[in-house]
């Protein structure tokens, strides 16, 4: 009976954890949450604009369920172009996004297409958003298009939490985290559908020639 007792205390503690650490649904967003909301995310897209021709280095790290791999992803951003090289251990190239085109060697490590990844990398999304909802200090943004695609912004530090593009090939969500300078310095992309994750941190970034180059 005490067991009994015990195991019931117990589910009953984990539910209520886990409720109270589950946040809170959106509510309607008033004419004031809008404007904020709005004001928030033009200053996130001039932060994003305000990089220059620039090399990005990040440590990739890859994973489909047990199965986990280190990596790196070697970027040239430069005004109209992103051109990037995603590699696994030993410097063997997995895929390269260049001219807008993504190529492979065997699956699709995640589907986005090379401007696509740059709005990602950047933590923004290139369309006019629509304020959807509002909870404390957060704004559900969404965005008009072919795909589903909707992002969780911080109202005062004008930047996105999370960014979500639903498509038929992929579920794909955006988490972001660390510093921004001035795109984020951690961003974690999994696709829910099949399970694929890649985490990126900035490790190291230099100037780069705006000429046509391959990273």
């Amino acid at each position: 009976m005490r067991l009994r007792a015990a195991l019931l205390i117990a589910l009953v503690a984990g539910a209520s954890s886990s409720c109270a650490s589950r946040a809170p649904a959106f509510g309607p967003a008033g004419v004031e949450d809008s404007r904020r909301a709005l004001d928030a995310w033009k200053n996130a897209l001039e932060r994003a604009d305000s990089l220059g021709p620039v090399r990005l280095l990040y440590d990739a790290r890859m994973s489909q369920g047990l199965v986990k791999m280190p990596g790196t992803l070697a970027v040239v951003a430069v005004p109209g172009r992103l051109e990037a090289t995603l590699s696994g251990p030993f410097g063997s190239p997995l895929a390269r996004y260049t001219s807008g085109v993504l190529e492979a060697s065997g699956a699709r490590p995640i589907p986005l297409d090379a401007e696509e990844l740059r709005a990602v990398l950047a933590g923004v999304w290139r369309a006019e958003p629509r304020v959807a909802g509002a909870r404390d200090g957060q704004t559900l943004l969404r965005f008009p298009g072919k795909d589903e695609v909707e992002g969780v912004l911080e109202v005062s530090g004008a930047r996105l939490e999370t960014l979500r593009i639903a498509r038929p090939d992929a579920d794909l969500l955006a988490t972001y985290s660390g510093r921004l300078d001035p795109w984020p310095e951690r961003i974690a992309i999994q696709d829910r559908r099949s399970g694929r994750r890649l985490e990126l941190t900035l490790v190291s970034r230099e100037p780069a020639d705006p000429s046509p180059t391959s990273p």
